[in-house]
């Protein structure tokens, strides 16, 4: 190497030295606008991903806020292991928990009336099989000629049940139902519809439950009865008949032999046959988290839907407290309700009520309970619910005449 490459290539060293020294890099202009686009795109996307979850975790506070319900300890828990576990599942037990947590004087029936939360005077009743709901569109029908303005749709009625709507088909429902002039009555077989998620105007919500054994019990021989299947016949003359031992087949040993018509299974999704075990599913709505039978996710979501959008969830169990809410938070569509039952009870009472239901053993219920744990819990939220509505318009006629202490 000559003197002269050799004094050029130590001051370029010498350059490179002094560059990483005080880390002077020069770069091309346009990959310095690079990296600061690179920068500025990592902040806003930290800053959205932060604020989506801020929002979230308020939702989730929202949510875990003590409500009208909630705040009561009135989770519809059943407490299975315990030998009180239906104190609180009577109107007695209701009443005692009121009054030992303090929570008695403050019993506000407007609070709990979600009727003044909607905007269409139309009741919507979304009917679960097999609670009775055929007695109430008895009464209905009754209720239709004694007051002035209520017109009972009876469209709803002949449609067919399906378990599940998709998306389409829950905005036209909702929308063939915010058309309805005030005072009518819209009933079907179909799950819980957001009706503000398609802005279409919120109606009054009602339905009805029953202890959920005893509802897939009444399903299993109302499906082998005579009025289903003449039913089933006329819409569709081509469907296979099933085989008489079907007809036939007992419902203890059906349980007990473990034939899958009879074996419900915690969390399935599909089944054997339709059953219509999923109470809390009228409830839920017709998400896919709705399915899965028995499941806590589910009986949570309609639990949520009931505290705030039903006006009333009644049972006919309690048939005088159901119809004294019914009257006290619905006067439009139910004055008049309880004399009115009263002075048709056979007729309303009889309406699609079998009469040939064999007795099932206490042990097969026993068996089949047991996978109903959070059906029960849904059950008992609405009932103690229920129980919690009467009491704040009844409390000082109850006490007046000594009938709850």
């Amino acid at each position: 190497m000559s003197l002269s490459a050799e004094k050029s290539f130590r001051m370029k060293m010498r350059d490179v030295e002094t560059a990483f020294k005080y880390r002077r890099f020069p770069y091309p202009k346009r990959s310095v606008e690079l990296i600061a686009l690179l920068a500025i795109s990592c902040t806003f996307f930290l800053f959205m991903h932060t604020n989506k979850l801020n929002s979230r975790l308020k939702e989730m506070e929202m949510k875990l806020q003590p409500s009208e319900f909630s705040a009561l300890g009135l989770t519809g828990s059943n407490h299975l292991d315990s030998p009180k576990r239906e104190d609180i599942n009577t109107l007695h037990g209701t009443y005692q928990y009121l009054k030992s947590t303090g929570q008695l004087k403050n019993l506000n029936a407007y609070r709990l009336n979600n009727t003044r939360k909607a905007d269409l005077d139309v009741i919507f009743f979304n009917r679960c099989a097999k609670v009775g709901s055929e007695a109430l569109l008895e009464l209905f029908g009754i209720l239709e000629s004694f007051n002035d303005g209520l017109n009972l749709e009876r469209e709803g009625l002949h449609r067919l049940t399906k378990r599940q709507f998709k998306r389409g088909e829950q905005r036209e429902l909702a929308e063939q139902i915010s058309e309805l002039t005030e005072g009518s009555i819209w009933i079907q077989h179909v799950n819980w519809i957001d009706f503000q998620e398609f802005d279409f105007p919120k109606p009054i919500y009602i339905n009805m439950v029953r202890d959920p054994v005893e509802r897939v019990i009444s399903w299993y021989f109302y499906a082998r009865g005579a009025y289903k299947n003449a039913i089933e016949y006329i819409k569709d003359p081509t469907k296979p008949i099933r085989p008489e031992s079907w007809y036939k087949k007992d419902f203890n040993h059906c349980v007990r032999s473990g034939d899958p018509e009879c074996q419900y299974v915690p969390f399935s999704v599909k089944d054997y046959v339709g059953n219509f075990k999923r109470q809390s599913l009228f409830f839920c709505g017709h998400h896919d988290d709705c399915i899965p039978f028995n499941s806590p996710a589910a009986v949570q979501m309609a639990k949520e839907h009931v505290e705030r959008d039903y006006a009333v969830v009644g049972t006919w169990e309690e048939t005088n407290i159901t119809l004294t809410v019914f009257e006290k938070y619905i006067p439009r569509f139910f004055n008049g309700a309880k004399l009115l039952f009263e002075m048709n009870i056979d007729k309303v009472t009889n309406r699609n009520k079998n009469k040939r239901k064999p007795k099932i053993d206490d042990d097969v219920k026993a068996m089949i309970r047991k996978n109903f744990t959070h059906e029960y819990d849904f059950y008992y939220f609405c009932k103690q619910r229920l129980y919690k509505q009467y009491l704040a318009v009844s409390l000082k006629e109850l006490q007046a005449h000594n009938l709850l202490d």
